[in-house]
């Protein structure tokens, strides 16, 4: 894939990486592993393949979506969580290595957002949840990317990030509350 997107469009200059699914129950090892490969492996690999071709710019950027999910995790999915927090330690030190480089490394931690993915959760574990439309996503994200901010946390990420590091137990006990 990465050779013929590369010839095609030998200019590119952002990747943006968006994976993630949630098997909230891991019957078997291979869903398990599929989870993983795909939240967490699938964004490394991109990320491995396509920075040759982003250095080549003048300027490009690279946008990793994580979740708010990766600051404090939920009780009823925790390899999607555990892969979230994975790629955002990733995020950050691929940010480090690249500090020098004309690729800007990016971070979007968006709260629960109005996805195929959410209809995996009951009603009963939504309740309480601020749910953002894409639209919405789209718009804050592109903003914040214009004005250099690498770490987006949009909605009430902002928030549960700021609550994780100030008592991390309480952020923990108050987003599994129903658990």
């Amino acid at each position: 894939m990465y050779s013929q997107v590369s010839r095609m469009f030998p200019e590119l200059n952002i990747l943006i990486n968006s994976a993630g699914i949630d098997l909230q129950d891991e019957a078997d090892l291979y869903d398990l592993t599929h989870e993983i490969n795909t939240n967490l492996n699938g964004t490394i690999r991109m990320s491995t393949l396509f920075l040759p071709l982003l250095k080549k710019q003048k300027r490009a950027s690279m946008l990793n979506i994580t979740s708010a999910l990766a600051f404090v995790p939920l009780a009823n999915a925790p390899v999607y969580c555990a892969t979230k927090a994975a790629l955002h330690s990733y995020t950050d030190s691929l940010r480090i290595q690249l500090k020098n480089t004309n690729v800007k490394i990016f971070e979007l931690a968006p709260q629960g957002t109005q996805t195929p993915s959410l209809d995996a959760f009951e009603k009963s574990e939504q309740i309480g949840m601020s749910i953002m439309n894409i639209p919405k996503l789209v718009k804050i994200t592109i903003k914040k990317m214009e004005h250099g901010i690498l770490e987006i946390k949009p909605g009430q990420s902002s928030a549960l990030k700021k609550i994780s590091r100030l008592s991390p137990r309480f952020a923990l006990n108050m987003l599994n509350k129903s658990a």
